[in-house]
């Protein structure tokens, strides 16, 4: 694939900008012994498993979109698997002690990657299903990722999860940017390839881990050949 006339890069974030240190259920474990609850981590896995396979449940009914919204109906759910007696009370709790507790860290080439592109010159967005882009900030500042990005388009906050072509468009609407001057670069192949590609833009799949070598499609292992695929093309670079 050419990348020529590149202006914008767009990015997902977990898994391919920074990931989670620890998984949720070990956090919300932690949060429910400090408020005096001996529950194993094994029972929390399990409990919190089986909110997200009825959240997926009711997402394929009603299309609702991960709001916060969401996030509370999924921990009163999980609370609801533990049988723990005052759900709401329980849920809310989890809900803002895991925005405080929760670790996050950026990958090794991700920070530089962003800075050469930045100083290149590039516009740098991200595109993003998570519940709002307030949090998004907050897991970008706990990764000790700056925020220099020109837009941050969080499904939550537009009404679109990738990958409906649609999050994708308001990126380009936003920016007031034609979509085939955007590459956007993630980690999943329906939604950040596909989806992308699906919405008229350049996409680029981040394949860290060789999970989709049966994937016919452009590919990278780090953001480092993010980089050297663009310099191939210096037009797009303003050195």
């Amino acid at each position: 694939m050419e990348y020529r006339n590149v202006r914008v890069v767009s990015f997902d974030c977990g898994g391919t900008l920074y990931y989670k240190v620890e998984k949720d259920h070990v956090v919300f474990h932690k949060i429910l012994k400090s408020l005096g609850y001996e529950f194993k981590v094994a029972e929390v896995k399990r409990a919190l498993d089986n909110a997200r396979v009825w959240w997926n449940s009711e997402k394929a009914k009603t299309g609702e979109v991960w709001t916060e919204s969401s996030w509370i109906k999924l921990l009163q759910k999980m609370v609801s698997n533990l049988a723990i007696q005052d759900i709401a009370s329980i849920a809310r709790q989890l809900r803002e002690r895991w925005l405080l507790e929760a670790e996050f860290r950026a990958y090794e080439d991700a920070m530089p990657t962003l800075n050469e592109l930045k100083e290149a010159g590039f516009n740098l967005i991200i595109i993003s299903n998570v519940s709002s882009g307030k949090n998004l900030k907050t897991y970008l500042r706990k990764a000790c990722i700056p925020n220099f990005f020109d837009a941050i388009v969080a499904s939550g906050d537009v009404g679109y999860e990738k990958p409906n072509p649609e999050i994708f468009r308001e990126a380009s609407r936003i920016l007031n940017i034609p979509a085939s001057h955007i590459l956007h670069v993630g980690d999943k192949y329906e939604e950040d390839y596909i989806g992308a590609y699906n919405a008229g833009l350049k996409a680029l799949l981040l394949d860290r881990n060789g999970l989709y070598k049966d994937k016919q499609c452009p590919k990278i292992a780090t953001l480092k050949e993010l980089i050297n695929l663009l310099k191939k093309n210096p037009n797009n670079f303003k050195f």
